[in-house]
């Protein structure tokens, strides 16, 4: 059974919030920092076509994945509420829910790959060697974004319960993971621009293995049982999912 978060008291609120904050700031810079590193690989190619691929894919990305915040965001404020009545039931199944939207969500996203990928690459010009680029990178990267999503309440889950190390780690994880793919698939096997998202797309799936064992160890097997009948029976629950899509609508 995972630890209940107790109230600060009036003297040590103030660390606690510094490290909150620095976590919130990390977890929003992990969407552009993937890009970021994408980049400064392919900036050091010999032929410029892939680096500007990348940054016109990346562009796409950005606004597609951001346009789903809300799913970081309404899980944090939801998962403080629980927190602060001391439902500890609650506070798992804000998680489960959120993760169900997520990955819902994040099958769409791959079901639609082909019309977002048209409609993204016709609203940005570029000469036809340098929109192939970006398409392979787009083709490899979209595949992660079941995990972009799902990770996106991840960290919102434990901010929400104050536990800024866990999204610290994650973070860490995520762009690390990047990193060393990015060497790995760029440098090492000449991949260029999907290689670049191939990295990307694999480095979130092991950002969200990190997070699925973080979930483990809190407890997840221990409270899963009770979740059914919290679910799918009771009336509140059913109130509860609506008002989770109207604030995530919001």
């Amino acid at each position: 059974m995972s630890e209940r978060i107790q109230p600060q008291s009036s003297q040590n609120w103030l660390p606690s919030y510094g490290r909150l904050a620095i976590a919130n700031i990390l977890s929003n810079l992990m969407v552009p920092l993937a890009g970021i590193v994408d980049t400064a690989f392919l900036g050091h190619l010999a032929d410029i076509r892939h680096l500007a691929g990348v940054a016109l894919a990346t562009v796409i990305f950005n606004f597609i994945y951001w346009s789903f915040g809300f799913l970081r965001m309404g899980t944090t404020g939801l998962t403080a509420q629980a927190v602060g009545r001391q439902d500890q039931t609650e506070v798992w199944l804000i998680g489960l829910r959120g993760g169900l939207l997520a990955l819902g969500f994040g099958l769409i996203l791959i079901l639609l790959q082909g019309p977002l990928r048209e409609l993204g690459f016709a609203l940005l010009q570029a000469d036809a060697d340098v929109l192939a680029s970006g398409r392979e990178f787009y083709n490899a990267r979209i595949w992660g974004a079941p995990a972009v999503l799902l990770n996106y309440v991840l960290l919102g889950w434990f901010l929400g319960q104050s536990q800024g190390s866990q999204v610290i780690a994650l973070s860490v994880v995520g762009n690390g993971a990047n990193v060393v793919l990015d060497y790995g698939f760029i440098r090492q096997l000449g991949w260029a621009s999907y290689g670049a998202g191939l990295a990307t797309a694999l480095s979130q799936y092991l950002m969200l293995g990190l997070g699925i064992g973080l979930l483990w160890g809190r407890g997840v097997a221990f409270n899963a049982p009770t979740w059914g009948d919290r679910v799918l029976s009771k009336k509140r629950d059913w109130e509860a999912l609506k008002a989770l899509f109207r604030l995530k609508r919001d």
